[in-house]
Parts: structure tokens; C-alpha cells; sequence
């Protein structure tokens, strides 16, 4: 990784969260939820509804070193097999905003390192400008999408 390296990524989540938020952990969450819901639209066409799953599933785990409380057993009901980030929304719906921000922008930071390790990073970089476009640097963007 060169331009998108995780404190790169981790900025550009929170930027993506801080957009869209309003205040108090509900609005946060709510945030998380369409920024992740965002990028999920724009990645499954590329490596699968599965892919996708997958790679969120593993970017909580990682994030979970450093956020524990991410995903609680009390939610661990059928209903979030299928919906893998069901289980981080409702943890953050319980946390400080300014906490549950950080969490958040961890699991995306780490989901989009993620996959510029299994796609590479011009085409992560692509996803996530059509993803998030009013958050991604124009200095990222332009050369990233033109190899798309």
C-alpha cells in the first residue's frame, strides 16, 4: 500500500462518518450503516455478495483488538448470519459517539486495507470514490480511477 495506507483509509472513513452523522450514538450508527451499505453496493460486483461478507466479517475480527465490545453475544441472533454488520451497528448504538465513531472507522479502514490487499489498490481506490465521493482525496481519485 502506498497512498492508501491505513491511516489514510481510517481518515477517509471518519470523513465518510462525520458527513453523514448527527449527533448522539443513533445518527452515528445510522451513518455507519449507509456508509457501509455504500460500500458493500459498489464492492459486491466485484468479488461477490460472499466477498463481501467475508471481508467484513474479518475486518471486525481484526478491529475487535482494539474495540472488544464490537460484537456482543446478546446479539447474536440468526438474523445477523446474514447480515454481518448488523452486530457492530447495535454495538455502537450503546457506546459514547465519539468512541463508536473510532470503532466504526476502524472496521472500514481495516475492510478497505483489506481488500487493497486482494484487489489492488487502483481498484480499491475506485470503489471507494464511488462509494464515499464526497470523502475520497481528488489526489487519490484521479489517478486510481483512470486505471479502472
Amino acid at each position: 500500500m502506498t497512498a492508501l495506507g491505513h491511516a489514510a483509509l481510517r481518515q477517509i472513513a471518519l470523513k465518510v462518518l462525520a458527513q453523514h452523522a448527527g449527533s448522539g450514538a443513533e445518527a452515528l450508527a445510522a451513518a455507519a450503516r449507509r456508509a457501509y451499505d455504500d460500500l458493500a453496493l459498489v464492492s459486491a460486483p466485484l468479488i461477490g455478495q460472499v466477498g463481501v461478507d467475508a471481508l467484513t466479517g474479518r475486518a471486525v475480527h481484526l478491529a475487535r483488538r482494539e474495540y472488544p465490545w464490537l460484537v456482543d453475544t446478546r446479539e447474536s441472533r440468526p438474523e445477523h448470519v446474514e447480515d454481518p454488520i448488523a452486530q457492530v451497528i447495535a454495538c455502537l448504538k450503546r457506546q459514547d459517539p465519539v468512541v463508536a465513531t473510532e470503532a466504526a472507522g476502524a472496521v472500514f479502514a481495516t475492510f478497505a486495507g483489506l481488500l487493497v490487499t486482494f484487489i489492488g489498490e487502483p481498484l480499491t481506490a475506485g470503489l471507494l470514490r464511488k462509494a464515499w465521493p464526497d470523502a475520497f482525496p481528488d489526489a487519490f481519485s484521479d489517478a486510481s480511477t483512470e486505471e479502472m
